[in-house]
């Protein structure tokens, strides 16, 4: 099958995905337990301004050189807590560019399930052939790899950040949101 007809059904999936996340993440209150705010929030804002920390993710307690993991000193910080990481921004985000970097992201993701299952059903070569596709020869594939790439992708930098269960959970649920409804719009707009 050519790719290029499956450009569409791509983009109406990444399109349906991006206004489901803004639905779970804006309206559906889904999400609000899951970013906690700070009690003295402008003391700790001074006191990060204080470090001049520059752009990058930071993790406590921690130490430059491997060779310090197994120091004394740092065995008594890691021992007494507390952990934590945190994401320095190099400005005021920029939440237009966001909006639409995760836009994109959603249309590649459909687009790339959508060339799998066509190449799969065209033939390991990639070759050109018209077949009568069912529900199950779309949908499930699709709401598998979908389900990969929105549900345990995500997963595994949060486990090894250590997000809260919740978070992980109540994102996860979007995750399935969001693989469901491409594996339907790709499902229903599938070329044959």
């Amino acid at each position: 099958m050519d790719l290029a007809a499956l450009i569409l059904p791509a983009l109406v999936a990444g399109v349906a995905v991006w206004f489901a996340a803004f639905l779970i993440w804006m309206v559906s209150g889904l999400h609000t337990k899951d970013i906690q705010s700070l009690s003295d929030e402008q003391q700790f804002m001074d006191d990060l301004k204080r470090h001049d920390l520059p752009p990058g993710l930071y993790m406590w307690p921690n130490c430059q050189d491997r060779a310090d993991l197994n120091s004394d000193d740092f065995k008594a910080r890691w021992k007494a807590g507390p952990w934590g990481t945190i994401n320095i921004l190099g400005g005021q985000p920029n939440f237009l560019r966001n909006l639409v970097g995760t836009l994109v992201l959603y249309c590649l993701i459909a687009l790339g399930i959508a060339a799998a299952i066509s190449m799969v059903l065209g033939g390991v070569n990639g070759a050109d052939v018209l077949v009568t596709c069912t529900w199950c020869q779309i949908f499930a594939p699709a709401a598998i790899l979908a389900g990969t790439a929105y549900v345990l992708g995500p997963i595994c930098g949060d486990l090894f950040l250590g997000k809260q269960t919740r978070f992980i959970i109540t994102q996860s649920i979007g995750g399935v949101i969001y693989a469901l409804v491409t594996a339907l719009l790709l499902t229903l707009m599938w070329p044959v």
